[in-house]
């Protein structure tokens, strides 16, 4: 898997003539690699590999821990290689891999098949790839933020806070702020929980290499399931009868909060599907990098339940008017967010983005 990035510190401002391979003693897919970089540097004589193994060496570990922090991303496991503003994880074999460490070789040595000279990858195109992944990130959120089940949850809610208070909007307003906030909360670190697993899952090298393809299978999965259940014309929310109980406890904005954290519990079956994409997605990066990603997508997320909230608030609808549209169109929503994850998955399996 090849990253492409525009600053990794002090390794950039370091020889660009000098490359980075990091391995470990008894890691085969290591040694495959670093049979076959044998191979370049006798095709590119200019080519200069600096090569550490980092489980029996702790200067070798220091310097991949440093080397990682400097790309900003995990030191999750070897091989990997640097070179510049890029980096590869993992090793396939030539065909694949070896074929991606080769551009990068010859991107940076500006050479290519015929001799023809190239130059750097441009700042355009290194932010065309980022605009990518900001993109992937903002399909799932919004194929997740349309869920039937977070929005019953939500309008349930906001109706019996009514009947309990008739006529005061203000506590309508406070309960569904109070309710969307604890959700965006508990799915934060629901999502710093799934990124970290993920990375305890790639530090298996045979098994991080082929991730982001197992994730682009899950989402047409995903897809094809929310495309079926459109097509069925099913738009219930199967947790609805399960968390009914709870929901009628709620009688001002503090319990809208503490139950709203409870109910996430059992709305995970039906939102976290894309969550667990997008957290596998974010995994390559260190935690902390993760955070504004995460706030971004949770904000997604909850986007919908805040409009309901502030549109009943104001006036413009009553909670029986949202909750008649939302029941005429969740089909059609459904289906949307079915095809947006369908295609996201395609782009993924088949290296479009």
């Amino acid at each position: 898997m090849v990253f492409s990035f525009l600053s990794a510190g002090a390794v950039l401002a370091d020889d660009q003539s000098k490359a980075y391979f990091f391995w470990g003693e008894g890691c085969p897919h290591c040694f495959e690699e670093k049979d076959f970089l044998k191979t370049l540097e006798e095709k590119y004589p200019k080519l200069a590999i600096e090569d550490y193994e980092i489980y029996t060496h702790p200067e070798g570990l220091a310097k991949f821990k440093e080397v990682c922090r400097d790309y900003d991303i995990e030191p999750l496991g070897v091989p990997m290689f640097f070179w510049g503003e890029d980096y590869v994880i993992g090793f396939g074999g030539e065909a694949t891999t070896g074929r991606q460490i080769e551009e990068i070789v010859k991107k940076k040595l500006a050479v290519k098949d015929g001799g023809e000279v190239i130059g750097e990858r441009t700042e355009k195109e290194l932010v065309l790839k980022e605009g990518f992944t900001l993109g992937k990130v903002f399909s799932l959120a919004v194929a997740d933020a349309v869920n039937p089940c977070a929005l019953s949850v939500l309008l349930v809610m906001l109706m019996t806070i009514l009947a309990y208070n008739p006529g005061k909007k203000k506590d309508v307003l406070l309960a569904g702020l109070a309710f969307t906030f604890s959700v965006f909360v508990m799915y934060f670190f629901y999502g710093l929980a799934i990124i970290k697993f993920f990375q305890l899952v790639q530090a298996l090298a045979g098994v991080r290499l082929f991730l982001y393809k197992a994730l682009g299978l899950a989402a047409i999965v995903l897809g094809i399931l929310n495309i079926k259940e459109a097509l069925c014309g099913h738009s219930s929310c199967p947790v609805l009868p399960q968390v009914g109980k709870l929901l009628t406890k709620i009688t001002n904005p503090r319990g809208a909060f503490a139950i709203g954290g409870l109910v996430t519990i059992f709305l995970l079956p039906c939102t976290i599907g894309p969550y667990i994409i997008t957290g596998g997605l974010l995994s390559s990066l260190q935690i902390i990098k993760t955070l504004p990603w995460l706030a971004f997508y949770n904000f997604i997320f909850v986007l919908p339940m805040l409009g309901i909230t502030l549109v009943c608030y104001a006036g413009l609808a009553t909670i029986d008017n949202v909750s008649s549209w939302k029941e005429n169109n969740m089909v059609k929503i459904n289906l949307l967010s079915g095809i947006i994850i369908l295609f996201l998955g395609l782009a993924m399996l088949f290296g479009w983005v």
